[in-house]
């Protein structure tokens, strides 16, 4: 989708919107086909990005948490940005 490809794009505020916006969506419902690029925003070198990406993780629920995404999760207490760490 073209939410998904935004999150590689070259402007940070444009990745972060992207992962805001599929979080948003996916209250509704996973965006599966999302959870991949999410996981990879993870390791963005925004921080921005990366909070997004933890929030729209968040909002999917049980639909995102995979094994993968909860090891992710429990090493971003290690996350240098308390932002990030809150998610």
């Amino acid at each position: 989708s073209q939410l998904v490809n935004e999150l590689w794009g070259p402007d940070d505020v444009v990745r972060q919107e992207a992962c805001d916006a599929i979080g948003k969506i996916s209250r509704n419902g996973a965006i599966d086909e999302a959870i991949p690029d999410l996981i990879k925003a993870l390791e963005n070198e925004n921080s921005n990005v990366r909070e997004c990406a933890y929030e729209a993780l968040g909002y999917m629920g049980e639909k995102a948490a995979t094994k993968e995404v909860l090891a992710i999760v429990i090493n971003a207490l290690q996350e240098e940005s308390a932002r990030v760490r809150q998610y």
